[in-house]
């Protein structure tokens, strides 16, 4: 069922994921209270109803803001009043496990160096559960790896959590020694399958052409040979009517 395009909809929607409950749609806000705005739409198109919005819509709804709730910068939207972000803590102690989802590509180099924030984040975002954990993972690749995170082993070695609503936990770096996650194939690791050679018997591309080549360039030998031993028997016969002649 399709969902009113009202830009006011579309305005308190976005209220309530900024300022009340980010991490329901796998959203962590910065130090500022910001997100980016491509994150933004990746989890709004996420909701049914509202795989319509694009960036023109949320352009449209800071326009219209008469009270500036919503504020633009660059490419970050948050909103004006920082006193909505108390679902933001620092300093908490998290739970046993959480989880964290990695792209295939990059999950080699992951297990050697831990988990740091993305290029463009300000933290790690972890996830209380595997279900949020893979939502905010395949945005990136359709079948990312799942990690386990031993977040209070971690806790306990002096790494600090932040806390953002319920879901959603925040750190700066995960060592590989805090993570568990599936062992990486054997072409990955480096590792190869010794292969025996072929057989001489065994047939291999091109082999039969090489074959017909080496028979027709024995022929031609055994041709030229043949013509020498000729060629010889001729001038011996010669030489010898020469003597009796003689």
């Amino acid at each position: 069922m399709a969902r009113d395009k009202n830009p006011n909809r579309l305005k308190k929607f976005l209220l309530y994921i900024l300022g009340y409950r980010p991490d329901e749609f796998g959203l962590a806000l910065d130090r500022d209270g910001f997100v980016r705005i491509k994150d933004l739409l990746q989890a709004v198109n996420e909701e049914s109803g509202w795989g319509y919005v694009r960036r023109s819509h949320i352009d449209e709804v800071v326009f219209r803001d008469a009270g500036n709730d919503l504020i633009v910068r660059e490419e970050r939207i948050g909103l004006s009043s920082k006193n909505d972000l108390s679902f933001m803590q620092e300093g908490v102690v998290p739970p046993k496990v959480l989880y964290f989802c990695v792209r295939r590509r990059a999950y080699p180099t992951v297990l050697e160096r831990g988990i740091y924030p993305r290029g463009n984040q300000s933290y790690v975002v972890l996830s209380k559960t595997e279900g949020l954990a893979l939502r905010i993972g395949k945005r990136r690749d359709q079948k990312p790896v799942l990690l386990i995170i031993h977040a209070r082993a971690a806790y306990d070695s002096g790494i600090s959590f932040g806390l953002q609503g319920e879901l959603i936990y925040t750190t700066d770096h995960i060592p590989p020694e805090y993570f568990t996650g599936p062992q990486l194939p054997k072409e990955v690791r480096g590792e190869t399958v010794k292969k025996e050679p072929p057989s001489r018997d065994e047939f291999m591309p091109g082999s039969f052409l090489l074959d017909l080549d080496k028979n027709a360039t024995l022929k031609k030998q055994e041709l030229k040979r043949k013509g020498v031993r000729k060629d010889i028997a001729w001038k011996r016969e010669a030489r010898r009517r020469r003597r009796k002649k003689g």
